[in-house]
Formats: C-alpha cells, structure tokens, sequence
C-alpha cells in the first residue's frame, strides 16, 4: 500500500483548496476527542465532525476505522456497542445499542444505516423490550437499510439498499427488499490444508 508523503498532500491542499485544511482540522479534533478524551475509538480510526456518541463509555470502536460526519451512536446505560477494526460507518447512520449491537471487522454500513436495538411489547402497554442485534464480519450495508431489534446477519453477507432486516440473515447471502429476503446466497469459499 503506497503511503502518501504528508508534507506533499498538506501544500497541494494549501494551494488547490486552502478551505479543506479548515475541514482536516475539524475532522483531527473530532477525532482526538473521541480517542483521548471519550476513549471509545482506536489507533488509527477518523471520526468526522457532527458525529455523536452518547454514553461513549457503553462504546468500543476498533483500530482503523472511519466514522464520517453526522453518526449518532447510543449505547444506552445498560447496552454495549462494539465495531470491529477496519469498519466504516457512512454518514448519517444511527445506531440506538440499549440491547447490545456488535458489528464485525472489516464491515460497512451505507449513508442513513439504521441499526436499534429497542421493541415494544403491543400487548403490555407497550412495554420497552431490548433485543441484541449482531453484524458479522466483511458485511456490506447498503444506504438506508434499516435493522431491527433481535437480528443476526452473518459474515460476508450483503444487504440491498434500503431494506428491512427483520429476521436473521445466514453468511454469504444477498437479501433485498421490506422486509428483506434472501435472493442468492454465495459458495462459501472451503480452505485446504
């Protein structure tokens, strides 16, 4: 992977478009306060500006990965939420973690991704019911996609643009639609030894 030379990119940028350093700024101090003063994101993760972690505690976020601008992220007070290294969170995605969400290494999730852990029971006055969401690893969410409480998709699966998961999707699937249902699902690549 060829490392770009930082002295070169920061006088191209200052004699191109002086107006992204300002942008560069806000995204290094977004990102010093999560990692420093929050410290619920790892070495080497981007969090843009406009993003929200509300009980940053309850929150852990991989190495590597990027949080573009405007995320809202709540753990609630008894809830976790864990991303793995190397995830991308696209802009405006929200994830409500009061029941626990995890999401894998290496997994994206598109612009306007919502991701909520919270159900209520119809039956008992709408009683608040948390229910763990889990993404595996290497998946793919697409833009708009919505997950509900409960739900477990697999490694390596992807989901179509602005479905919704409503049940558990298996690894090496392609779903699509409200509520999603699963259209192909990939060979499973075996390892020799």
């Amino acid at each position: 992977m060829h490392t770009p030379n930082k002295k070169a990119y920061f006088i191209h940028i200052l004699k191109t478009n002086p107006s992204e350093l300002l942008r560069l700024f806000k995204i290094g101090f977004t990102t010093a306060r999560f990692r420093y003063l929050h410290r619920c994101v790892g070495k080497g993760t981007t969090v843009e500006p406009g993003t929200k972690i509300i009980n940053s505690a309850n929150v852990r976020i991989g190495e590597d990965c990027l949080l573009k601008e405007g995320i809202y992220i709540r753990a609630g007070h008894e809830g976790q939420i864990t991303i793995g290294n190397r995830a991308a969170i696209n802009a405006f995605c929200k994830i409500f973690g009061h029941g626990s969400v995890e999401i894998g290494e290496d997994t994206q999730l598109g612009p306007g991704a919502l991701v909520t852990t919270t159900d209520h029971n119809y039956d008992n006055a709408l009683e608040v019911r948390f229910k763990p969401v889990v993404i595996g690893k290497a998946v793919w969410i697409g833009a708009n996609v919505t997950v509900l409480p409960g739900v477990t998709i697999g490694d390596h699966s992807v989901i179509g643009a602005g479905a919704v998961v409503t049940k558990d999707i298996p690894p090496y699937s392609v779903a699509v639609g409200i509520p999603a249902k699963v259209i192909r699902t990939a060979v499973i690549p075996s390892h020799s030894t």
